[in-house]
């Protein structure tokens, strides 16, 4: 680009050339420079948090402007700056890579130069200016990235709760409907990989809708406790940092912006600097239901094997051929398709666990990490969840004559005869047998018990 494509922007360190047409400036422009992104994903890419970000700006501006503390001219070029920018989008002005270093400053300081440079438009300026609206000393007032930041990542978390539950919510329709069609049908219940005893599908399937459904509302719970934020903590929780007014505005401010009534200011502000355990409890709920996924999955895949020489008690859908070299061989891809994604959220969470116990002193700084592996992590279950109720368990078979066959094996008849013959009498046959099955039936019936 020739020097003419360029502005020159300044901040402590000395001057930045600045894409001229770019909405953002100086400090996003180091960022870009000091983190490469090597075709990675930026804060852009997660829209829930570049709009969290943006309506707490623009809550902030109110709260200033409420408490006698920001001229009403400027903070209403900037509420009207972050309420066009999400009415168009605006992803693609923030360009950072989502895993910079500072504890969430290069994308603190992304809104703030985006909203200052189109406040100062839209009271006709020009970007980079910074004469009407500074980024730092009127879009920034009163916040430090230590409260913008972590109160963005909670918002943004809140509101992709819903994508998940729904995928949950159809997932578990579906498993309710297999299980009211397949009710009567029987199968024999294993333990250990061995046969147990008689029961039915909608056994089997109830305890897998049983089961995502705990996990949906422990997700919920604990999503919703990421309503308390520390907004008007500033740095590290010290209160006389932001004034009165504006701590007392700001809250409500928030809660009229973003439309939900439950966020509230968390009890002790130190503790929410140093401790994001509740980011963390998501994910750990998001890791208990990505294994519960992965169970299903499995039993999927076993269920299904064959189609002569495995277990062969259901029949999956065929979506794609199996194999390049075998004719006729089908794959059970979505309930493997599953089981990666799940994989993958294991792995999530296991970075954001160490996130939690690295966050020394009075700030925990690893809010980038918490943040996006959540979301990924959501991201990726509502979509496993989805796949496997739309392309697996919708068109899932039972096949009746194996499962009838299978459910009349010997441990369910050896364990029905317990209850009128008593344990001792039953051992007793199976060992005169040697353990040998055709040898049991027939000692049974010369008991005359069969």
């Amino acid at each position: 680009m020739s020097s003419s494509s360029f502005r020159a922007e300044y901040d402590f360190l000395g001057a930045v050339q600045v894409p001229r047409e770019a909405l953002y400036g100086a400090q996003t422009q180091r960022a870009l420079d000091n983190f490469p992104l090597s075709g990675e994903r930026t804060i852009g890419d997660y829209p829930a948090l570049v709009e969290a970000l943006l309506r707490i700006k623009w809550a902030a501006a109110e709260a200033n402007r409420r408490a006698g503390l920001l001229d009403a001219e400027v903070s209403g070029a900037i509420v009207r700056a972050a309420q066009e920018l999400i009415g168009q989008g605006a992803c693609r002005h923030f360009p950072v890579h989502r895993l910079h270093g500072g504890g969430g400053t290069s994308a603190n300081m992304n809104a703030n130069e985006v909203l200052a440079n189109r406040a100062e438009e839209l009271l006709g300026g020009r970007r980079g200016q910074y004469r009407r609206v500074h980024p730092n000393d009127q879009v920034n007032l009163h916040q430090s990235t230590n409260d913008v930041y972590p109160t963005a990542c909670r918002m943004a978390v809140i509101a992709s709760r819903p994508s998940l539950a729904k995928a949950l919510e159809r997932l578990g329709q579906v498993l309710r409907d297999r299980a009211s069609r397949f009710r009567d049908e029987p199968r024999v219940a294993r333990t250990c990989l061995q046969d147990a005893v008689a029961v039915t599908f909608r056994d089997l399937l109830g305890g897998y809708e049983a089961a995502l459904a705990r996990s949906a509302d422990r997700i919920a719970r604990d999503v919703d406790e990421l309503h308390a934020v520390n907004l008007g903590g500033t740095i590290v929780g010290r209160p006389q940092d932001a004034p009165e007014g504006y701590r007392k505005q700001i809250l409500p401010r928030l809660r009229e912006v973003s439309g939900n009534p439950a966020y509230r200011l968390a009890p002790n502000l130190f503790d929410a600097a140093q401790n994001p355990d509740g980011m963390v409890a998501v994910s750990s709920g998001l890791e208990l239901l990505a294994r519960a996924l992965i169970k299903i999955a499995k039993d999927l895949r076993l269920l299904s094997s064959g189609p002569e020489a495995g277990l062969g008690e259901v029949r999956l859908p065929a979506v794609q051929p199996g194999s390049s070299i075998m004719p006729g061989k089908v794959n059970p891809v979505i309930p493997e398709f599953v089981i990666q994604c799940c994989f993958q959220v294991i792995g999530n969470h296991a970075a954001c666990a160490g996130a939690l116990d690295h966050g020394e002193l009075d700030l925990n700084i690893w809010e980038s990490l918490l943040l996006f592996n959540v979301l990924d992590s959501m991201r990726l279950l509502a979509n496993a969840a989805h796949t496997l109720a739309e392309r697996c368990l919708e068109g899932l078979t039972v096949v009746s004559e194996s499962n009838r066959r299978n459910a009349q094996s010997i441990i369910p008849l050896l364990t029905e005869l317990v209850k009128a013959r008593g344990y001792s009498a039953v051992s007793r046959v199976c060992r005169e047998a040697g353990g040998n099955v055709q040898q049991i039936r027939e000692l049974l019936k010369k008991e005359g018990w069969t």
